[in-house]
């Protein structure tokens, strides 16, 4: 039965990713906090001016080679961080992303020496989901010194290839495989041929089979009498269980022995399973009935057990054979009439309280994908060979959809959003390199919004949950994330990362910065190689003393005060035009238009990087 279509599968487990950095990355910021405890340490000066208002002055002592500079303005909501530092690895590359309320798009390319073992990469995957279409291709050449052995290793070859097709009402997948030599191969041959077909109430099986028999199974299959009697027997529990009938008809049989006791058997038989689909029904209805949980008489667990089982077994034909030369087998599987078993599913869930909005969206969009009649096709075909000098590696996979812009239009009328998205990813060996770009770009409104959401509501369930965070993510949220941007690049030996996020109303993150100051009032954080900023309003009143100042946890015995006429300098501040024209936005004071108070926002990885890098530094204003 399919549940939703590959491309929807393959955006959630995108978002999963993007959603998991937000997560760790935003702890780690809440660790940054916790280590800095209720309070900061004194500051080394501190400079009050005739309105009270105050800077603290922490100087730096790092002696890493990392330069650059970060921080945070309470009025403007923005953080910006610019850090460049030296690197040992031989890369050269760039990583850029944007996150608005509605999209997220990326671009990366990187450079890195070809490791000597590979000789050859071509790799290319595209994938794209719009209103109209979605589809999904990739292919990949890989060439590399031999993965076997020595250059007089004899030649392996592999194989394996097949495709698949999938709608709400049908499944069908077919494909084969070959390994030459096979791993494992027999002396003598062996091999398996099975087909199943549904019949009357029961199930028939076609085998035939080739196998060594050992010794102490000599006995089990030496006539056609006692091979007939040996496979009834391993049946016999499904007439036991099931209440059925088994038959076993034997066509063909040969069993040659050997010299050690054993023998080579060859033979190929029918079993008929007969009543035993009323068997299954009665063993799964009792199932329901018997469980509390379930809450259902028997004739309504007969009912659901009925329908849970009212799909079509089209048919099922495996086969393999090894032989000393190779192992080859093939597949073909196909189930039909699954409407009645899927909406059976959804009753079931509904009748346990157990479906939720998640199960609910599930039976919404099968009910999409049946009225849409959505048919997604795959294929697929992968190639291997070893020579002893070099091993080749050659696959590719496309996926594609039939009628996905009537099932885009079933979604929209039950209100359900489709996404757009797309991605492009390349790579290859140039010279002595390998290159590697990457593009993706997706919209769709509170795509990060709601996947934060949820992940709130399960810290908040977690009982092993540390509070700052489920604080942190909370003030996130409601600090309404305009947009966000992160930026890496990297060449002659320097990383230089640059980030920054603008917040409709940054005053969300109070409460931290609060707690991080001896519930000081901080209006904007600044901080470089050298020193770190930290401007505080209202510290004392205007009349206030030294001893005033004194009195401050964050002022110390050994902090040098500054009063009111007694200093002069210019503290470095974040310049908040360069931060806005980094983010393409203007600054709060030249806007003649108010934000729409409904805007949505999503917080995302850059705006994460950058609160890291600006309250992890805040862990410099602590003395160990």
């Amino acid at each position: 039965m399919s549940r939703q279509s590959i491309p929807k599968r393959s955006l959630k487990q995108l978002s999963t990713v993007v959603v998991t950095v937000v997560l760790i990355t935003s702890l780690f910021a809440g660790g940054a906090l916790a280590q800095m405890g209720d309070e900061a340490d004194p500051a080394d000066e501190v400079f009050v001016d005739e309105n009270g208002d105050a800077v603290l002055l922490y100087e730096e002592n790092a002696t890493d080679e990392a330069s650059g500079e970060l921080g945070l303005d309470v009025s403007e909501s923005v953080v910006y961080a610019m850090i460049s530092d030296e690197m040992e690895e031989d890369v050269s590359g760039a990583f850029s992303m944007e996150l608005t309320d509605d999209s997220l798009s990326s671009a990366s390319e990187f450079a890195a020496d070809r490791p000597d073992e590979v000789d050859d990469l071509s790799m290319n995957v595209t994938s794209e989901q719009t209103q109209e279409n979605s589809e999904f291709d990739a292919a990949l050449d890989l060439t590399t010194e031999s993965m076997i052995g020595t250059g007089d290793a004899d030649e392996r070859t592999g194989s394996f290839s097949g495709e698949s097709s999938s709608s709400a009402d049908e499944y069908a997948t077919e494909g084969e495989f070959s390994v030459s030599p096979g791993v494992g191969a027999s002396q003598a041959e062996t091999s398996f041929d099975l087909e199943i077909s549904e019949s009357d109430g029961g199930y028939t099986l076609d085998v035939g089979q080739q196998q060594s028999i050992a010794q102490y199974q000599a006995g089990n299959w030496e006539t056609e009498a006692a091979a007939k009697q040996t496979l009834k027997s391993q049946f016999a529990a499904v007439e036991d269980e099931l209440d059925g009938t088994v038959t076993v008809d034997v066509h063909d049989y040969e069993f040659v022995e050997n010299e050690m006791g054993g023998g080579q058997l060859d033979i190929e038989y029918t079993v008929e399973l007969e009543n035993v689909t009323d068997g299954l029904e009665s063993t799964l209805a009792d199932d329901f009935a018997d469980d509390p949980a379930f809450d259902m008489d028997r004739d309504e667990a007969e009912e659901l057990a009925a329908d849970v089982l009212a799909f079509e077994l089209e048919t099922i034909d495996l086969s393999y054979a090894m032989t000393p030369d190779a192992v080859e087998g093939s597949w073909n599987i196909a189930f039909s009439d699954f409407d009645s078993t899927a909406n059976a599913v959804f009753d079931f869930a509904e009748s346990t309280g157990e479906t939720g909005e998640t199960f609910d969206d599930y039976a919404e969009r099968y009910d999409a994908q049946a009225q849409a009649n959505l048919t997604q096709t795959s294929e697929w075909e992968l190639t291997f060979t070893d020579d002893g000098t070099e091993s080749t590696i050659s696959g590719e996979m496309a996926t594609d959809t039939e009628n996905w812009e009537a099932y885009v239009q079933e979604l929209e009328d039950r209100d359900i959003e489709t996404p757009e998205f797309s991605m492009t990813a390349s790579a290859e060996t140039v010279d002595d390199e390998i290159d590697m770009e990457m593009n993706f770009e997706v919209g769709q409104e509170e795509m990060i919004q709601t996947a934060v959401s949820t992940m709130i509501e399960n810290l908040q369930q977690s009982s092993t949950t540390d509070d700052e965070a489920i604080e942190f993510m909370t003030a996130f949220e409601e600090a309404d994330l305009q947009i966000a941007k992160f930026d890496l690049n990297m060449d002659d030996g320097t990383v230089e990362v640059e980030t920054g996020a603008k917040f409709d109303d940054f005053t969300a993150f109070e409460d931290h910065l609060e707690d991080a100051f001896s519930g000081l009032s901080i209006s904007h954080v600044y901080a470089d190689e050298d020193a770190g900023y930290v401007y505080v309003t209202e510290l004392v009143d205007g009349e206030a003393t030294e001893d005033d100042v004194l009195s401050h946890e964050a002022v110390g015995d050994e902090t040098d005060i500054h009063m009111p006429g007694e200093w002069d300098e210019d503290h470095p501040r974040l310049d908040t035009d360069e931060v806005n024209e980094y983010l393409s936005t203007e600054n709060s004071s030249d806007e003649d238009t108010e934000e729409d108070e409904d805007t949505d926002s999503t917080p995302g990885f850059g705006v994460t990087v950058a609160l890291v890098a600006v309250l992890s530094t805040l862990v410099l204003f602590r003395r160990d």
